[in-house]
């Protein structure tokens, strides 16, 4: 039976942004919302707060709140992670986690995120979210370190950039593909975990989820999944290789 633990990396889009308002200043108005801006370089100026909890390995939930007092128009990174808060003070091999009770990473991207405000649904892209208003985004997310428990919301989560967990550009690809609805959720995690985790092919293709009962166990992954997940990385690879080629000098 597969056992995971997540942790859910996108990466941070980097932006200025100015400074909230004291609290005591704060006043609703009718203004017209700023220029878009990332939320976790927003949090960072202390516009927002962010909150990251994930349902499970597939999917998790980004509350965003407003702290300034003017509204503001806001996106998700195309790729960002979900890191879990109690295993930030502890020793951390490569992957960020040590041990095998830890809540693992999860993956996932920003560009096909559901909003809502109140009861009424957003598409996905830039948002605006007038002061002292929150919206919870719903996001599709994959697990970054195959064989660790699979996340639970009991666990406090941050979100972060996908560069803390994996310096590989194929992975910022996989999230955006994800994001997009270019590729479903098990094709990026074949993927993910053939990048962050390094399983090869046949390992992926291996695996499989334990029946009750005493039946067959399933794959894990189609053959079609495999080879679509095969392709996307095989086409970053090179595509970053070609942009790599040309930027060196000579």
């Amino acid at each position: 039976m597969v056992t995971m633990r997540f942790l859910l990396a996108l990466p941070l889009t980097a932006a200025l942004v100015a400074p909230a308002f004291a609290r005591e200043s704060r006043r609703v108005t009718a203004a017209a919302p700023t220029e878009i801006q990332d939320v976790l370089a927003a949090e960072a100026a202390g516009l927002v707060d962010v909150k990251f909890i994930p349902n499970d390995s597939r999917s998790a939930q980004v509350i965003v709140t407003n702290r300034s007092d003017r509204p503001l128009s806001l996106r998700l990174p195309a790729g960002f992670a979900g890191v879990p808060v109690l295993a930030q003070v502890q020793p951390q091999p490569t992957r960020g986690f040590a041990g095998a009770g830890q809540a693992q990473a999860v993956g996932g991207g920003g560009a096909g995120a559901q909003g809502q405000v109140g009861g009424g649904m957003g598409g996905g892209g830039p948002f605006s979210l007038p002061p002292e208003r929150t919206r919870t985004l719903r996001v599709a997310t994959v697990c970054l370190d195959h064989g660790k428990r699979e996340p639970s919301p009991r666990v406090p989560y941050r979100m972060t950039a996908i560069d803390t967990c994996s310096s590989d550009p194929r992975l910022q690809d996989v999230m955006t593909a994800l994001a997009s609805g270019a590729i479903s959720q098990k094709v990026a995690q074949a993927a993910a975990w053939h990048i962050s985790s390094g399983r090869t092919w046949e390992q992926l293709a291996a695996e499989a989820i334990s029946m009750a009962g005493g039946d067959p166990d399933v794959p894990l992954f189609t053959p079609a999944e495999l080879a679509v997940a095969r392709r996307l990385v095989d086409e970053s690879a090179k595509r970053h290789q070609t942009a790599s080629s040309e930027s060196s000098p000579g």
